[in-house]
């Protein structure tokens, strides 16, 4: 395949600036591309690659300036949005042709919608309802009375347990559990435990994208809720109960326990983690291998630490941190000298 600056300009809505009739075949980062090459300048820290790059086209904005002689730009107003565009438009992995494959098991009383694929291996449970154009690939299981919203996407070896309600346009990535049992344990007086039935379900919203082998279980009664257009990277864990507000972005190796509650618009970074039963506000934003110990109440708040600081208090806190060894020898040498003028005077 092959696009001229002028069809890409057409698309992402922007102007060229150089040769319209420029073509390009792949997309590269600005410092790989070749003359082939589609690539984007959004971050100022790699400017420096406008003036070596052999790209064949440029998407940048207009606070750029300095284009190399003989270089073919085309300045938009959001260069990173506008390569996406053209990256799920023309690049992107093409879904498989509509088939069943005779190999997978699909219970009489489910109900699969039209245009839909399912790969090899496939189990679908009684009651469970497909929505169309869903796809579904080789070795997924999805148990009995669940639901799978239209558009949606399930790739390869994931588990869907009973009674699971999945939204429309979603895509969940291999090895992901959901509905698992939550985390419930009763003590007995001889130090045993009887396991407490989980007998709720997760209700996932619309537009939601799910990284692998990430486990969301279900509740021990009611709903663990996954709110419309979360994105969950790889290896997160939202235990029985959870309520994830809509657009919240869970980096990978998060934990979040269970029946949190937790806002829209949260940013959780990487190994960051939330303890049971608290209530986090919309727009908190937590840094890596931070944890939330208590109540976040007010909207906005950035956080890093365990427990939990403003950001400014924590950094504050770190230079302090840094400087305890140096305060211990100073009082150390302050009590030296102290003790000292006691000998000296008698």
């Amino acid at each position: 395949m092959r696009l001229s600056a002028t069809k890409i300009a057409e698309v992402v809505n922007g102007t060229v600036e150089g040769n319209p009739d420029v073509e390009v075949s792949t997309v590269s980062k600005i410092e790989d591309a070749t003359s082939s090459s589609l690539c984007f300048l959004s971050n100022t820290k790699y400017g420096h690659y406008l003036q070596t790059t052999s790209a064949g086209i440029v998407l940048l904005d207009d606070s750029i300036i300095n284009i190399p002689e003989g270089l073919t730009v085309i300045r938009c107003s959001h260069p990173y949005v506008a390569f996406c565009t053209i990256l799920i438009q023309y690049f992107d992995y093409k879904e498989p042709h509509v088939d069943i494959h005779p190999t997978a098991v699909i219970e009489p009383t489910a109900t699969i919608g039209v245009g839909c694929h399912i790969g090899p291996n496939v189990y679908i449970g009684d009651r469970v309802v497909v929505g169309d154009n869903v796809k579904i690939y080789a070795n997924a299981c999805i148990y009995e009375d669940s639901v799978i919203g239209e558009h949606t996407s399930i790739r390869s070896n994931t588990s869907i347990y009973y009674q699971s309600i999945i939204g429309k346009n979603c895509l969940i990535h291999s090895g992901t559990v959901i509905g698992s049992d939550g985390f419930g344990h009763a003590p007995l007086p001889d130090g045993t435990y009887i396991k407490i039935p989980q007998i709720g379900n997760v209700v996932i919203g619309d537009g939601v994208e799910i990284g692998s082998n990430t486990s969301i279980d279900r509740a021990n009664m009611g709903s663990t809720v996954i709110g419309d257009g979360c994105r969950l990277d790889n290896l997160v864990q939202i235990a029985h109960g959870v309520e994830l507000g809509q657009n919240c972005i869970v980096a990978g190796g998060v934990c979040i326990a269970g029946s949190a509650k937790i806002g829209a618009n949260c940013v959780f970074a990487g190994q960051s983690g939330v303890v049971g039963h608290v209530t986090v506000a919309d727009k908190t934003t937590l840094g890596g291998q931070a944890g939330i110990n208590k109540d976040v109440k007010e909207p906005g708040g950035i956080f890093t630490g365990s427990p939990h600081l403003p950001y400014k208090d924590e950094m504050k806190s770190r230079v302090l941190w840094r400087n305890l060894p140096k305060l211990e020898k100073r009082v150390r040498e302050l009590e030296q000298q102290l003790k000292e003028s006691k000998a000296n005077n008698g």
